[in-house]
C-alpha cells in the first residue's frame, strides 16, 4: 500500500468509492469516476493508491479494523468486534457491493489479510511458540486461522443481508472463537 494511515484526500477518495458502489458494482467503478466524484485530479489518486482495489483495502484497515485496535489493546474483544460489525452494517449497501468482488482483488481476502495482522499484532507470540508442541505451529498460523474465522462469519452475515442483529452475531462469533469445538458439536 502506498499510503499509510489516514489524511483527508484518502478519505475523499473512499467517500467517492462508496457513494458511486451505490449504483455501479465496484469493479465497474473507474478511477476518472473516483477522482471526479471526489473532484481531484487521477495524478492525485496515484499518489495515494495504487487502483481501487488498495482503496478497499485502506477503507476496511482504516474505517473497519483500526478504530477497534484501542477496544482490543484495552482487553475489550466483544466492544472492538461490535464497532467493526457495526460499522459494516451502517454503510450496508457498500459491504454488499464489496463481498461480491472475487478472486486476487477480492474483499474476502483483503479482510481475511488484515484481520489476520491485528490479530498477529496484537498475539503474544512468545507465549504461542512456547505452548506449541510443534515447530509449524506458529503465531501467523494461528493469526490465520482467527483472521479466517471472523471472515468466514463476516462474509456470511453479509451475504444473507446483514439480517441477524449485530449483538447476536457477536455472540456467535465469540461463541465459535473462545469456546472448544467439543462444546459446540455436542
Amino acid at each position: 500500500m502506498t499510503s499509510q494511515g489516514r489524511n483527508g484526500i484518502d478519505e475523499v477518495l473512499a467517500e467517492s468509492l462508496k457513494e458511486l458502489s451505490k449504483s455501479r458494482p465496484i469493479e465497474k467503478i473507474t478511477i476518472k469516476e473516483i477522482t471526479d466524484k471526489a473532484g481531484v485530479i487521477r495524478p492525485t489518486f496515484y499518489n495515494h493508491f495504487q487502483d481501487k482495489y488498495e482503496l478497499l483495502e485502506w477503507i476496511v484497515r482504516e474505517e473497519l479494523m483500526m478504530p477497534a485496535m484501542p477496544l482490543f489493546q484495552n482487553g475489550m474483544l466483544r466492544e472492538g468486534i461490535t464497532f467493526i460489525f457495526t460499522a459494516m452494517e451502517k454503510e450496508k449497501e457498500f459491504y454488499q457491493k464489496a463481498v461480491r468482488l472475487e478472486g486476487q482483488n477480492s474483499f474476502t481476502g483483503m479482510m481475511m489479510k488484515t484481520a489476520k495482522e491485528i490479530v498477529l499484532d496484537r498475539m503474544n507470540k512468545e507465549a504461542v511458540r512456547e505452548r506449541a508442541k510443534y515447530q509449524w505451529l506458529t503465531p501467523e498460523l494461528v493469526a490465520e486461522f482467527y483472521g479466517q474465522m471472523a471472515c468466514v462469519v463476516a462474509v456470511r452475515w453479509i451475504n444473507s443481508g446483514m439480517s441477524v442483529p449485530v449483538n447476536e452475531l457477536v455472540d456467535v462469533y465469540l461463541s465459535i472463537s473462545q469456546e472448544s469445538m467439543l462444546n459446540n458439536i455436542k
